[in-house]
């Protein structure tokens, strides 16, 4: 079985050894033989940040602080303070939380990169993450059923705007 296994493997470690731009210095430690910013790697369409413009809300919160405290009622299963920092709404709370439960996957490794106030109630937050479950389809073995999203560098833009002074996440995309 053993065998079975790293004959399996080699395959993808000769791949990954022929496909990596890296190289190994001195101290051992991987360089990129052609680095790149997370800046060059984004889309030059989205809008830049206005550094004229206040980060904050009426209440002392920034775009980073409100998506991050929604991340995270999202993976503790708080639908209601997730429901209180998501905006518009297309459904009533009651639906939310019913739709939730049954496809709850956690964000891991949520990490926030860059926020980009480009107008006085729209906020950009570039983010990193994964989110790996499983879809609750009836019938359907868990193994065919994966749901498996990661969000490497240089990310994916989440947009947040200001209701009634505070600002709320839409999950949209940076040109909504």
């Amino acid at each position: 079985m053993r065998g079975r296994i790293l004959l399996a493997l080699i395959p993808l470690l000769i791949l990954a050894g022929c496909s990596s731009n890296s190289a190994t210095n001195a101290d051992g430690v991987s360089a990129s033989a052609s680095p790149q910013t997370a800046e060059t790697l984004l889309d030059t369409s989205v809008p830049a940040d206005d550094p004229a413009l206040s980060d904050f809300d009426r209440v002392g919160n920034s775009p980073a602080d409100v998506l991050l405290a929604c991340i995270r009622a999202f993976n503790r299963r708080d639908w209601k303070t997730a429901y209180s920092l998501t905006a518009p709404h297309k459904q009533d709370y009651a639906s939310l939380a019913e739709i939730m439960n049954g496809n709850a996957t956690p964000w891991d490794d949520f990490a926030i990169h860059e926020t980009r106030i480009v107008d006085s109630n729209k906020a950009l937050v570039r983010v990193t993450y994964s989110k790996i479950g499983f879809s609750s389809l009836e019938g359907v073995p868990p193994e065919e059923a994966r749901n498996v999203v990661v969000v490497r560098e240089p990310g994916e833009w989440w947009v947040l705007r200001k209701h009634s002074g505070l600002w709320r996440v839409t999950f949209k995309g940076p040109w909504d």
